[in-house]
């Protein structure tokens, strides 16, 4: 999930959103995705909208991701969300 975040200088009119609804927490604005979860603004290759992408995704990245997880955390991780595996292993690649 991206978050749009206004007070980081995302424009919510700028990208096709959806809201997110946590419990406990107030509802707020993210990236909307498709229905096999991954970003709409994600095609086979990267990202399309990089140039004008919201800050969590300006900010993000693989390389620490990697770094900040251990193999029980990623392998737990990409169980729940299989689109993480093609992340970590990219973190991985870099830090080559």
């Amino acid at each position: 999930m991206v978050p749009i975040l206004p007070e980081k200088g995302d424009d919510p009119s700028q990208y096709q959103t959806a809201t997110c609804h946590t419990p406990g927490k107030a509802p707020y604005m993210i990236l909307d995705r498709n229905p096999n979860g991954a970003c709409v603004y994600l095609d086979a290759d990267a990202c399309t909208i990089w140039d004008r992408a919201p800050w969590a995704c300006r900010e993000f990245d693989c390389r620490t991701m990697f770094k900040d997880s251990d193999r029980i955390g990623r392998k737990l991780a990409i169980k729940n969300d299989s689109s993480l595996k093609a992340l970590f292993a990219r973190g991985r690649e870099l830090l080559k």
